[in-house]
């Protein structure tokens, strides 16, 4: 008869990685996670695109200074005008605190790609439907008739969808 085996004990993840990466190292990793996801909203959509936090440093008299990627010196001029506006967002949105500096560094291809809102199709009220039908008729080949038909329908589905956004 075989042994049971020991019941297994669940450990807190976080603990785990502060084992192995240390607690001022896991601490930094959360801040940037935390930067990132909220980038958007502390400098906006458009500067979002084209700039993205690297690293925050952590400074001998107590402060921190925020490395910010930007992929054209203008939207590094831009971070220097608005660096008192991002450090209180930086605070709203994410509570990092202790933000003395931010500097940029240009770097090609910086940004964080929003994600594109994917179009959802409206229903195709009946009657339309059956005007298409009726402009098809004309279509000898049935395959055809059909795939223009969906073809269509779809074009005038998401043509709604555009109408009402």
């Amino acid at each position: 008869m075989a042994k049971p085996r020991k019941r297994s004990r669940l450990h807190p993840l976080q603990a785990e990685i502060a084992g192995v990466l240390g607690e001022e190292r896991l601490s930094e990793l959360i801040g940037i996670a935390r930067l990132r996801c909220a980038w958007a909203d502390i400098v906006g959509p458009m500067m979002a695109d084209r700039t993205e936090p690297i690293r925050i440093e952590h400074k001998a008299d107590g402060g921190n200074c925020l490395w910010v990627a930007v992929d054209h010196p203008i939207m590094a001029q831009q971070i220097r005008f608005l660096q008192r506006d991002i450090r209180q967002a930086c605070f709203r949105h994410c509570r990092i605190t202790s933000l003395s500096h931010i500097r940029t560094r240009i770097q090609d291809g910086a940004g964080i790609a929003q994600p594109q809102k994917k179009a959802k199709p409206k229903p195709v009220a009946l009657s339309r439907k059956k005007w298409i039908v009726r402009e098809l008729q004309g279509i000898g080949e049935q395959p055809l008739r059909l795939a223009i038909f969906q073809a269509r329908v779809a074009q005038l589905a998401f043509a709604e969808t555009e109408d009402t956004d």
